[in-house]
């Protein structure tokens, strides 16, 4: 334990562990042994390949977040557009303020019948919670020492089961909003037995300087569907960690799509199994950075069973001294015949002093696949801004027009068709404040 804030974190969870969920049941020792693991290995910092290009370390030690409290008073949204994205949605909301559930402002009446709903405390002694929990994914060895971090001081957090052949009957909207400053650790679940659907929206909305800590456990039954659409938008001084764990069984599908807005520092961590043929994995997004934001997304998919196929495309625009990072790989494995695995990440830069890495690798250990990956990185076409001018249009307006059109093409793959508009909205939004 050679850092600052991995001495804090050991610290907040000396104080707090006894008061956190399972206390005297499988989880108490649970936290215990990932806390010692978490202090033993310390923060990621730029030495591990992992992590080369996001110095986490550095960032939590200069801000050092204490634990989030409880917010007793009332929960004022940041007067932003994304506070508002997604109200015109008909759905079931889940709400969590400063990483605990909120059941005032929450709405889950009427689910239908086959679908659960709980917090995490309520489902934690069940098995299928337990094994998510305890799960550890291959190739993810680097990522592991965050999600010990998670799981030792883990608070609340969402757990969703869905029943065999159940349909949720409209999206469940999870809206977590750091309404304090300070650190929250979030855990959720998802089980989706065979043939089960569901449609998830996710909102990270902040006013605070924070922490936010999130690791989300996915595990597909066969023929299941999850389409998850998440929107991140927090304050410039504040650091968002996610992480997403997801199994596939055989003819499930994941679409899952993020929007990057806000933060100062973001890292998100996508690793997928293939554990039975025929299953498909969408893992997308886009993002939009401006002043000395940093978005790093990390994503592994692994192809453990053969005929199974993969998308993930990652496309940003960032101005100012704004860094994007891309890191993936695919992973095929020997018996993993028929797999059809593709990675693309894109990026424009609108000032000299943006900058973007990108890490697209493949690693085949199978003959009878398709696979391919691709990096581009570049500047608005000064070609094509004089002609969007010749035509009478302003050069704020076409540098917009232009901006819009590079990243619609990663926010068509947004699984709800109702979040593509609101998205676009946003991004457009974002570009207006930019030109002022």
């Amino acid at each position: 334990m050679n850092d600052k804030a991995t001495a804090n974190f050991v610290t907040a969870f000396e104080t707090v562990g006894n008061e956190l969920p399972g206390a005297g049941s499988w989880l108490a020792r649970r936290r215990a042994d990932a806390i010692e693991a978490f202090a033993e290995a310390g923060l990621p910092h730029r030495r591990l390949e992992d992590w080369k290009y996001t110095d986490l370390r550095q960032a939590l030690d200069k801000a050092a977040f204490a634990p989030a409290p409880r917010h007793e008073a009332a929960v004022i949204l940041p007067e932003t557009p994304a506070a508002t994205a997604f109200a015109g949605i008909d759905a079931h909301r889940l709400v969590f303020v400063n990483g605990r559930f909120h059941e005032g402002l929450s709405d889950t009446a009427r689910l239908p019948k086959g679908v659960e709903l709980h917090r995490l405390a309520d489902v934690l002694s069940e098995q299928w919670a337990k094994a998510l929990i305890e799960r550890r994914m291959d190739e993810a060895r680097q990522a592991e020492n965050i999600v010990e971090l998670n799981t030792a001081l883990m608070a609340d957090g969402m757990a969703l089961r869905i029943r065999k052949g159940v349909r949720l009957d409209k999206p469940l909207h999870l809206v977590f909003v750091a309404a304090d400053a300070g650190a929250s650790h979030t855990r959720n679940l998802m089980l989706l037995e065979e043939g089960a659907e569901a449609s998830i929206l996710e909102s990270h909305l902040g006013g605070k300087a924070a922490l936010a800590d999130i690791v989300t456990d996915i595990e597909l039954g066969a023929d299941a569907t999850l389409r998850h659409a998440k929107l991140q938008d927090e304050t410039a001084d504040s650091v968002h960690l996610s992480t997403l764990r997801a199994t596939l069984a055989g003819k499930s599908r994941l679409e899952s799509f993020t929007l990057t807005l806000g933060c100062g520092l973001s890292r998100a961590q996508n690793f997928i199994r293939f554990a039975g043929e025929g299953a498909h994995a969408s893992v997308d997004g886009a993002y939009a950075l401006r002043a000395k934001q940093h978005f790093d997304t990390f994503s592994v998919v692994d192809h453990a069973v053969p005929g199974c196929t993969s998308h993930t495309m990652f496309k940003g625009v960032l101005d100012g001294e704004a860094e994007g990072v891309f890191q993936g790989k695919v992973i095929v494995r020997p018996d993993a015949q028929k797999t059809d695995g593709r990675q693309m990440t894109q990026a424009l830069l609108l000032s000299r002093d943006a900058s973007m890495n990108a890490k697209p690798e493949l690693e085949i250990y199978a003959d009878d696949v398709q696979c391919a990956h691709g990096s581009t990185v570049g500047e608005l076409s000064k070609d094509a801004i004089f002609y969007l001018r010749s035509r009478g249009i302003p050069e704020a307006e076409a540098r917009r027009l232009l901006v819009l059109a590079f990243l619609d093409e990663a926010i068509e793959l947004a699984p709800h068709e109702a979040s593509r508009g609101i998205f676009r909205d946003l991004v457009s939004g974002w570009f207006g404040e930019v030109a002022a």
